[in-house]
């Protein structure tokens, strides 16, 4: 199936744990400024581990205005027109790791432990079966044990581990 096709599977529902059922579907242009309220809602503590500073409204202006399936698809969770998760699979389109996906969640405060963040990484790791990649890998901190066992209930295995690999938004250092 083309990515096209496979693209135009979304918008879903998922229920989660509680019976509650919440919209799965890819970020557009339009979702900028509700992306941006999402991650200012989200704790600092809960951004520690972020690769970009995504209360800056550059970084999510950048990722709304170069939106590009093809190298990334962001796949965001709405309940009652409000942005309260953001997960996306990134590709290389060439080179030695075109073959390899890489995966990335935040989810709110309030669903945590309700199995949205569980049913969106397995809608990312369906993406990446159904584009034929062959490897998909998450940087997940050593502390963050209940997203490690998540993650290994979903098949994943860990493969490394990067002693004091990450500095945090405090400058501490955290294995990966």
């Amino acid at each position: 199936m083309e990515k096209k096709e496979i693209l135009k599977t979304f918008p879903k529902i998922v229920k989660l744990n509680d019976g509650e059922d919440i919209i799965l579907r890819l970020m557009t242009p339009a979702d900028e400024s509700d992306l941006l309220q999402f991650y200012h809602g989200m704790p600092e503590n809960d951004r520690l581990f972020l690769k970009e500073d995504v209360t800056d409204p550059q970084v999510i202006h950048r990722w709304a205005k170069h939106l590009d399936y093809n190298r990334v698809i962001p796949v965001i969770a709405v309940k009652d027109y409000k942005i309260i998760a953001d997960s996306t699979l990134l590709m290389q389109t060439h080179g030695w790791s075109r073959h390899v996906g890489e995966i990335r969640l935040a989810v709110s405060q309030d669903y945590r432990r309700k199995g949205l963040g569980f049913n969106m990484i397995k809608e990312l790791f369906s993406l990446a079966m159904a584009l034929k990649l062959e490897k998909v890998m998450g940087e997940i901190m050593g502390s963050q044990t209940y997203i490690i066992m998540m993650l290994k209930s979903l098949g994943f295995k860990q493969e490394a581990v990067l002693q004091d690999h990450v500095k945090d938004l405090h400058g501490d250092k955290h294995d990966l």
